[in-house]
């Protein structure tokens, strides 16, 4: 017999067998959000947010961009409240709608404008705006490149938060040197270049 014929019913028998070997494992989400909820930095007391960017940003059960709800989402100028942050870029709220209904999930930090904490001193807008580029050059200069194409995005982000900012940091010191709530809140970041 032909060695062709005699694969032909090998090729048909296999062809029959799942391939559960070749589809990526499902994201558990309930998991990997308690897993993150755990390891993730928490804001206490809970810090206020504003949605920035463009287009709606979609809630998430888990930190991953595979746990997205596509019904659940905010657009630009919503206020969000932030409970903690995770080192993979994920923030971690709560949105309360306007009939007094309230939602709670991950959502990509990068879209957020991260104010002051709840209860705390309302600190000038140029001095929230800065603690903001603070954490956002900590984060981008802290990402490890995975390929080529993301570390030219890093070094872009990087040169964008993160340039300028030990003289942005001296000059708010400086000019808030009678405000002892700027200088509590400016008071930890450190130099960065």
């Amino acid at each position: 017999m032909d060695r062709a014929l005699r694969l032909l019913p090998l090729c048909g028998l296999l062809s029959l067998l799942p391939l559960p070997a070749l589809a990526s494992p499902p994201v558990d989400c309930a998991a990997l959000s308690d897993n993150a909820s755990l390891e993730a930095g928490q804001y206490r007391p809970p810090l206020e947010a504003k949605v920035i960017g463009e287009g709606r940003l979609h809630f998430h059960s888990g930190p991953d961009a595979a746990c997205i709800d596509k019904k659940l989402y905010v657009i630009p100028g919503d206020g969000l409240t932030v409970y903690a942050s995770s080192d993979s870029g994920w923030a971690q709220v709560m949105y309360i709608a306007k009939d007094g209904e309230d939602y709670s999930g991950w959502v990509e930090e990068k879209r957020l404008q991260l104010g002051s904490h709840y209860g705390g001193p309302q600190l000038p807008g140029e001095v929230t705006t800065f603690i903001q580029r603070h954490e956002d050059c900590l984060h981008f200069a802290g990402e490890e490149a995975y390929d080529e194409e993301r570390r030219a995005e890093l070094e872009k982000a990087v040169n964008q938060t993160c340039v300028g900012h030990d003289r942005q940091l001296a000059a708010l010191r400086s000019q808030y040197q009678d405000n002892p709530e700027v200088l509590q809140a400016l008071e930890p970041l450190e130099n960065l270049e």
